[in-house]
Order: structure tokens, then sequence, then C-alpha cells
């Protein structure tokens, strides 16, 4: 006899981080300081730019967000994965790149570019991911959950109603 096991089919769906040229500086400069320290023979310098550099690496290379079971997993390097739910994402904001150092805790950074998409949760947490396939990666989100609200280029409109504001006050005097 001979039985048949239902496969699961889950679909998953990764998406590599956009690496901005801040962090390309970054590395590069650590690289240099890599082998200046080794140049110069200072042990304790080539030992802290070692640590920086097996730390800072992994998080360049490996940072990629990935739909599965709607579940969205954020990687990066040594830093712990996040987990959430995509029902629980309630609103996602579109940053313009003008915006480039704005992330909820810079120590954690799952964001490696200044183009920036901010996921809102239910649970009152603010994630700052860079996807490097922005459109895409809404698309699926919203394919997980229709019920999420999406805004683009608030500060473009925040600066344009304070602007608005200005000129009404200045028309009134």
């Amino acid at each position: 006899m001979l039985y048949l096991r239902k496969k699961s089919i889950s679909m998953q769906r990764t998406f590599k981080s956009k690496i901005g040229i801040l962090s390309h500086i970054l590395l590069l400069i650590t690289i240099i300081l890599l082998f200046y320290s080794m140049w110069i023979k200072s042990i304790i310098f080539l030992v802290i730019m070692l640590i920086i550099n097996v730390l800072f690496v992994p998080s360049f290379i490996h940072t990629e967000y990935i739909f599965n079971n709607n579940m969205l997993y954020i990687k990066s390097g040594y830093l712990p994965v996040i987990k959430i739910k995509l029902d629980t994402i309630s609103e996602i904001i579109s940053h313009p790149k003008k915006n480039s150092l704005f992330t909820t805790n810079p120590t954690k950074r799952y964001a490696l570019s200044s183009d920036q998409i901010i996921l809102y949760c239910k649970d009152n947490r603010r994630i700052a991911i860079s996807p490097y396939d922005k459109e895409g990666f809404i698309r699926e989100t919203i394919k997980c959950n229709p019920d999420i609200k999406i805004t683009k280029d608030l500060l473009k409109r925040d600066y344009l109603n304070r602007s608005f504001s200005y000129h009404i006050f200045l028309s009134i005097i």
C-alpha cells in the first residue's frame, strides 16, 4: 500500500537589499584602515579593524528580506532575524532618497541604502528596510495583505504643506 503525502506548497520570495553609496564608502574606509594597520605594524589597531570588518562585511553581503508562509523574515549578517506576520503590517511609507540617515535604531541597520521603506506594524514597531526592487517588494506585501496603507514621498508632501501654510500666513499679514 502506497501512501502519498500532500505537499504543502509554500511560495518563498527573496529580495536583496539595495546598497547605498554611504555603505560602500564605509566598507572602503575600513578596508583601507585594515591595510594601513598592517603597514604601520600596529597589532592593536589591526585587531580592531579586523573585528569591525568581520562584523560589517556579512551584513553588507547577506542582507535580505524573505516572504514565506505569510511571514516576512528580515536577515542582515550577524544581526538577529526579524520575523513579522504580514497581517500585522498596517502601513508602508516609501521615503525619498534625501532622507539618508532615518532608521529606528542605528545599531540595528537592516537598510543599507538611503532609499528606504519604513514598515509600521500594529504592535508599534517601525522597521527601516531598503529592498533593491522596491515596487516588487510592495506588490508582494500587498498580495499577502491587501489592507496595508501605502504612502509615498511623505516628506515631500509635508514640505509642501508647510510652505503652503507659510504662504497663507504671509498673505494674512
